[in-house]
């Protein structure tokens, strides 16, 4: 087989195709028809980061820094990126699900668009098209190109930076391939600024590529490098200095952070309490997941987002190294292994290993190498059918794909059960027709072989995609639908882990008789309400800005009791509501919020402060506090 699998001489790496301009529109033509499908009228938001497009809409400062709120108490627990891209359209075309959830659609096909063209310039059209339709197909992209989540702003612009590396590794003029490395500096210093350290998982294999593929010296790539990496600085440093320099009684607090500093944000919240499941201010790492290890991946939700292809790239990323262990050091085959296989790798291992806070749709991350090192592993297989190892590869490639695939779909047994075993006799057949000496002689077992090869491996994907589509979620984590296994079982109703009663599209849980005292205010602040999960949900059915305290989870040191009180004295907060827990009380969810690991110490001496000065009176499920009343 080594022998045999040989690099032929002359591949059409960027070789024009007369069907090329038309598959790419019929490619992105289909994608947005996915993304946009029912787009709004299905709900699929998370209330968190709508209410801060909702906020930008009525204050500059707001949408600056995502604030949570209008008057700009308290930031979401991310940079502001995704909320400066959906703010904008919402201001544009006033607030509305529609005029914020459109915008991610467009970041996913924009994605899809993105990676053909990067993938076309080293693997050809046919390996860049077939790039872009398992992207576009890919649960986990589905289902985050629906939602307000800021995963899909750091995907684009990573798959961005993929095709500016591409062109720098391809420039001819040491001037040219610095700026396009500089640009790539640029692009991930932005997605920086969309989800803080993610964006750098990346930085491994896009280093490695360019060493190693580029024209030039050591030296002079090492120099590029450099180029590049303050080109990251400067991407996200100008916020970084912004914030600093701002002053801090004139924009919010940084949400998640302990002193209102986004590079603390970035390092303990976002940063060691995701990873290791505690960071800074001993916060525990929160949500949760499956069980950190290899397996994750391929068990419970993170099973149904990513894992449909993913044992054949890992195939694809180890024959491609195979094949190509002594060609040359620029060869277009090898660095697009480093780059997809890079990526793919670090991203895949850090999402397996997280001991704290993970949910499944961070693996759209992923998504893009995945696509990627399938498309051109299948290309280059393809390239060699003559040859019976390369044949045996495509084979076994088809036969993994189609098994696994079955096996997925196999854990939602009421899903159009005809689906799994079509998907599964497809990839069978497929790979007797491919290893057949006969069988891609003739124009029809070519035919066939694509076509059943197509359906094996893209079959349970696809059908998960679709069924994504057509059914509401409120949910992120729980793309297509309901699955029973060892380790989990979700579906489009899943809870995605959050404050207790989910999500609810626009609005989450709320009683409607607080709504509607809510929406009699005219105060700064119609209430305030233990965390800016609950105050996000009162501020989209209300309409009126609620004062989230503690940040989402409660642990935040803002607003202290001093200034809530200044607050109260001036007549800024009306009300102060306790929300309350599915079938609990209304103290229930603030003892929830507050009484684990030391949350709670904003929260705790304010509910103190408001239950001592003033009566509280059960509206609806809720207890709420008259700010205006005080206890006689």
């Amino acid at each position: 087989m080594t022998a045999t699998l040989t690099r032929p001489a002359a591949p059409a790496g960027r070789r024009e195709r007369a069907w090329f301009g038309p598959a790419l529109a019929g490619l992105l033509a289909v994608t947005a028809l996915i993304d946009l499908w029912d787009l709004g009228a299905q709900g699929d938001a998370n209330p968190f980061y709508a209410a801060a497009v909702q906020a930008s809409t009525r204050n500059p400062v707001a949408w600056l820094f995502a604030a949570v709120d209008a008057p700009g108490l308290i930031t979401v627990d991310k940079p502001p990126a995704d909320n400066w891209w959906m703010g904008l359209w919402a201001n544009l075309f006033g607030f509305s699900p529609w005029s914020m959830l459109i915008p991610q659609a467009l970041l996913g096909i924009g994605s899809v668009a993105l990676l053909v063209l990067a993938v076309r310039r080293w693997s050809g059209d046919v390996a860049a098209i077939g790039a872009g339709a398992v992207l576009a197909l890919t649960p986990v992209v589905v289902i985050m190109s629906r939602f307000d989540d800021p995963d899909p702003m750091l995907t684009f612009l990573l798959v961005a930076a993929a095709y500016t590396l591409v062109r720098a590794v391809d420039a001819v003029t040491t001037r040219a391939g610095t700026a396009w490395l500089a640009a790539t500096g640029l692009l991930i210093g932005l997605g920086f600024l969309a989800k803080m350290g993610v964006a750098l998982l990346v930085l491994p294999a896009f280093a490695v590529t360019f060493l190693v593929a580029a024209r030039g010296t050591w030296g002079r790539r090492l120099g590029q490098l450099v180029v590049g990496g303050l080109g990251i600085v400067v991407g996200a440093g100008w916020f970084l200095a912004l914030v600093s320099l701002w002053p801090a009684s004139e924009r919010p607090w940084i949400g998640g952070s302990d002193d209102d500093s986004l590079l603390q944000l970035a390092v303990g919240y976002n940063g060691l309490s995701r990873l290791q499941g505690r960071g800074g201010g001993g916060r525990p790492g929160g949500f949760g997941g499956e069980t950190p290890g290899l397996e994750r991946l391929f068990t419970g939700q993170f099973a149904g987002q990513i894992a449909w292809l993913l044992p054949a790239a890992l195939l694809a990323l180890v024959a491609l190294l195979w094949v190509t262990r002594r060609a040359p050091r620029t060869d277009r085959v090898r660095a697009a292994a480093l780059l997809w296989g890079g990526w793919l790798l670090v991203s895949g291992a850090v999402f397996s290993f997280m001991a704290g806070t993970v949910h499944s749709y961070y693996t759209i991350v992923m998504a893009p190498a995945v696509a990627a090192l399938v498309a051109v592993g299948a290309r280059e297989a393809w390239q060699r059918r003559e040859s019976l190892g390369a044949r045996v590869l495509l084979a076994v490639g088809i036969l993994v794909s189609a098994a696994w695939g079955f096996a997925l779909l196999d854990r939602a047994p009421t899903f159009v059960p005809w689906v799994r075993w079509l998907v599964l006799v497809a990839g069978i057949v497929a790979v007797v027709v491919v290893l057949l000496p006969a069988g891609l002689a003739r124009r029809g077992g070519v035919i066939a072989a694509v076509a059943l090869g197509l359906v094996g491996a893209l079959g349970g994907t696809t059908a998960w995609a679709v069924d994504t589509v057509v059914k509401p979620h409120t949910s992120a984590d729980s793309p297509g639908p309901t699955v029973h296994d060892a380790r989990s079982t979700h579906g489009p109703g899943a809870g995605r882990g959050g404050p207790p009663g989910g999500f609810a599209g626009f609005g989450g849980r709320t009683d409607p008789q607080v709504v509607a005292l809510l929406r009699t205010t005219t105060d700064q602040w119609s209430a305030a309400t233990p965390t800016t999960m609950a105050a996000a949900s009162l501020e989209l059915a209300s309409g009126t800005s609620v004062m989230g305290l503690g940040g989402f989870s409660g642990s935040d040191p803002a607003p202290t009791l001093a200034a809530f009180q200044a607050d109260v004295a001036q007549g800024l907060v009306r009300y102060y509501v306790v929300p309350t827990t599915t079938g609990g009380s209304a103290d229930a969810r603030y003892a929830q919020v507050s009484g684990h690991s030391g949350r709670g110490r904003a929260i705790l001496p304010i509910q103190d402060w408001v239950a001592a000065h003033y009566r509280g009176t059960r509206v609806g499920a809720d207890t709420v506090y008259d700010l205006v009343a005080p206890r006689a």
